[in-house]
């Protein structure tokens, strides 16, 4: 275990030694596994999360090259497997689609077409020449990944801040509107308890910034960007 810490370099060893060590042992007493092993449980474990910070950074160094050459309003394309994330970037501010049960060649035509950033969980296809050498920017996020942490390494791969929401079905930009010239198409105690109002500018739905939103901007805005 100590050598897998080194590994990552940590600022106390002996303190991260003795957490693994108590992870262990907790493991042992809610299991009744015998310590040894609990221990090569434990190890296990690290070792994975070693490996997949590993491959996390090896292929983000791929962001490097057009990292500093961002538009000042970068559009993603993601994969078919990232449907939730599309909506999350668009939360956090950005404009993202996504284009499920498409060929990988066809996925990355598309993002060339559109000068789009592609993001995707297929590691081989960051291996096509075209997103290696950066003629289509592409970023790889792990699809064992919560969302949350997919969206948390892009911002960051990035240096993206959150910004202002843009539409989650469509991506469109918000936009607020008089809230009696939506009164027909607000339920009454929503009516009676907000005031601030937007219709989405590209399909035109009515939003407001309900408990569900409030929840979704406080996950947002604990990311470790």
């Amino acid at each position: 275990m100590r050598a897998l810490l080194t590994r990552v370099r940590p600022r106390r060893l002996e303190a991260g030694v003795q957490n693994l060590l108590g992870k262990a042992q907790r493991l042992q007493e809610e299991t009744g596994l015998p310590e040894p092993h609990a221990l090569e449980k434990v190890y296990h474990q690290l070792q994975h999360q070693l490996n997949r910070w590993g491959q996390v950074k090896e292929l983000a160094q791929q962001t490097v090259s057009f990292r500093d050459a961002l538009p000042p309003e970068p559009f993603f394309l993601c994969d078919s497997g990232l449907g939730g994330l599309t909506r999350w970037l668009r939360a956090a501010g950005y404009e993202a689609d996504w284009i499920p049960d498409v060929d990988d060649s066809v996925l990355i035509q598309e993002a060339q077409r559109r000068e789009a950033i592609l993001v995707t969980t297929d590691s081989m296809m960051m291996e096509r020449r075209i997103l290696r050498d950066g003629i289509v920017p592409a970023l790889w996020v792990p699809p064992a990944f919560k969302m949350h942490e997919q969206l948390a390494l892009v911002l960051r791969e990035l240096r993206l801040p959150l910004r202002q929401p843009r539409c989650m079905q469509c991506g469109g930009q918000l936009q607020v509107v008089d809230k009696e010239s939506v009164r027909e198409k607000i339920p009454p105690k929503t009516y009676r308890w907000l005031n601030e109002f937007f219709v989405c500018q590209g399909c035109g739905k009515l939003f407001w910034h309900g408990t569900h939103w409030q929840r979704i901007r406080g996950q947002l805005g604990n990311l470790s960007v």
